[in-house]
């Protein structure tokens, strides 16, 4: 507690040097595509001083004014555990739970999106064999790509092998045939976003050339847990180049459509799972989240999806780290329960309290939770439908008696600066690997580069040192005032394609800015947190909201986003028959619910 003391001394005493922004500054900067955005690259390669310029006006100068004391804080693991009072668990609840509930589990099919149970019922009982099902869902993922089908193509799952999947399946088949089902996830079909290695597939990570002819000779840990259950890998899912982008606009592989409207983007850089889910292709994706990347594109396509404690999924296999999305939440506790875990292979994963999915179900009474509100931030929204849910949200929560506390989150804008320039650091790290290949990155991606070279080891250590002051931030307000933090998702809903970015891609810093609004501060600090559905904007296109926790608080965050599914109900929709592909199921088995049952496919 000497820490935490010291500082908040250092806070006091560097009061007048900080910009304390009561909240995040929004970017506005004109909108650059096709001959314009190639002058710019052009310019950013070739002419001194141009990118100080843009960089400078991004913010640069602003964190250059700032000085702290505070030691800093390169990876957001809550180390010592005692400064920030993560404990052990002490309530242990696995899989079991799903077992428990099945019977008193109300069933709800007004959507249409299935779940694993509907599955797995389904396998258990006979009805339709998982090789059946893999083998219509083959038929519908080609049906997704090609044009004369399907146009534009949805781009979701854009890679997959037939043959390794049909093993899979006939494996799981024979499983069922013999009783000897390994649980919920056998004969799922899960897709997996492009930057998580599969063994016997490419992990190009939104490239035409990283690790090209050099397919993946081991799945990432999290794979092999999924596998291990009987999960089927039914493919990768598209991505924004090297997840540089927050549209999963990508001119050079292909740029995924959002099933709800193909004219907009389904967000980035886990687009493409968040299409694979949203259009009923398969139940759970993966995808990874190092600014928002899985929650961005859940938000955009009205699915679950759950950003971990940094170090709670084990890194090993991976370009970033990894998380689950879903069409439910009891698929998204359940993959999460199965991926999480210490891993020996990585050494951040060792730290960790045991995961439980303990309280998942107690969602009638909300009395012994506290959750957060910034007002000013929250209000910091493009589209009034957005707040309108928030509200509702806020009024249901209360109803059922949650306690709704007014906070303050100081140095939001300092955040956001320093988060933009470590994960862009890290991410033109990365391609440096790429050096004598960097002429083949799109144009947007190229520009970052070249801003980011701007960036100074004083600069990166001052981001740092935000991070710490963050960190303990959060830690005396989970402590001490609130559970959980409310905030939108995104400031926005999915944005428009335009047809002239899908040769060269796109550069709008001020879409970028309202997506990352609310999603940094939980990359930056490294806790949980969760996207949920609330419903929709005029445009019928999907509205998020998104949920924080503590350090390793999962459970606390799946029993939120429970009990927000009940909230939203029947308000659930699924997209036009036209994008929706996920009654493939019926086609292989008109009875794939049972007798007793009516399905609204």
């Amino acid at each position: 507690m000497e820490e935490s003391l010291e500082l908040s001394n250092s806070k006091k005493n560097n009061e007048e040097s900080t910009v304390h922004h009561d909240v995040t500054r929004r970017l506005k900067a004109p909108y650059l595509s096709g001959i314009p955005l190639r002058i710019m690259i052009f310019m950013l390669d070739y002419v001194p001083g141009m990118a100080s310029f843009f960089f400078w006006n991004a913010g640069l100068k602003a964190l250059r004014k700032l000085s702290f004391e505070d030691h800093p804080t390169i990876f957001p693991l809550p180390l010592p555990k005692e400064a920030f009072r993560i404990e052990e668990t002490t309530v242990i609840d696995g899989l079991e739970i799903f077992e428990k509930q099945k019977d008193s589990r109300p069933k709800n099919y007004s959507s249409g999106l299935l779940g694993t149970s509907d599955f797995h019922e389904a396998y258990l009982a006979k009805r339709v064999t998982p090789l059946q099902v893999c083998e219509a869902l083959l038929l519908k993922i080609e049906e997704t790509l090609d044009v004369t089908k399907c146009n534009p193509p949805l781009n979701a799952i854009f890679k997959y092998q037939r043959d390794d999947i049909i093993a899979q399946a006939t494996a799981s088949t024979e499983r069922y045939a013999n009783d000897c089902s390994l649980g919920l996830l056998d004969g799922i079909p899960i897709a997996v976003k492009d930057e998580v290695d599969v063994k016997g597939y490419e992990t190009n990570a939104g490239t035409k050339f990283i690790n090209h002819g050099n397919p993946a000779k081991d799945d990432a840990t999290i794979i092999e847990r999924l596998k291990e259950k009987g999960a089927i890998i039914v493919g990768k899912t598209a991505m924004h180049e090297i997840g540089f982008g927050i549209t999963n606009n990508n001119p050079f592989v292909c740029t995924p459509r959002n099933p709800y409207n193909v004219n907009h983007y389904p967000g980035g850089s886990s687009g493409g799972s968040g299409a694979a889910v949203a259009s009923g292709l398969c139940p759970i994706a993966i995808g990874c989240d190092g600014g928002g990347s899985i929650r961005i594109p859940s938000s955009f396509c009205g699915i679950y999806g759950l950003k971990t404690t940094c170090g709670r999924f084990s890194a090993y296999g991976e370009f970033a780290v990894s998380g689950p999305m879903a069409a439910n939440v009891d698929d998204l506790a359940l993959s999460y329960y199965v991926m999480a875990g210490k891993d020996p292979k990585d050494p951040h994963s060792l730290h960790q309290p045991l995961p439980t999915l303990h309280g998942l179900y107690f969602t009638n009474t909300l009395s012994d939770l506290k959750i957060g509100v910034y007002s000013a931030w929250n209000k910091q929204v493009d589209n009034p439908a957005i707040t309108l849910a928030l509200n509702t949200y806020i009024n249901e929560l209360k109803l059922r008696g949650a306690k709704i506390i007014e906070i303050k989150i100081p140095e939001l804008e300092e955040v956001r600066l320093a988060h933009l320039l470590t994960i862009g650091t890290e991410l033109t790290n990365t391609a440096k690997r790429y050096h004598h290949k960097l002429h083949l990155f799109s144009c947007p991606t190229r520009t970052n580069f070249n801003l980011m070279k701007l960036v100074t080891a004083s600069d990166y250590i001052t981001s740092q040192q935000i991070r710490t002051r963050i960190m303990h931030t959060l830690a005396d307000l989970f402590n001490n005032q609130v559970n959980l933090i409310l905030t939108p998702t995104t400031a926005i809903t999915a944005p428009k394609v335009h047809s002239r970015s899908l040769s060269f891609g796109e550069i709008d810093a001020t879409i970028t800015s309202d997506t990352m609004r609310f999603i940094q501060l939980a990359n930056f600090s490294g806790v949980p947190a969760v996207s949920v559905p609330a419903g929709y904007d005029d445009n019928n296109l999907p509205i998020g909201l998104q949920f924080i926790a503590k350090w390793y608080d999962e459970a606390t965050l799946l029993r939120i986003a429970k009990t927000s599914e009940e909230i939203l109900g029947n308000g659930r929709r699924k997209p036009s028959d036209k994008l929706w592909f996920g009654n493939y199921v019926r086609k292989v088995s008109e009875n794939f619910f049972g007798e007793s049952q009516v399905s609204k496919l």
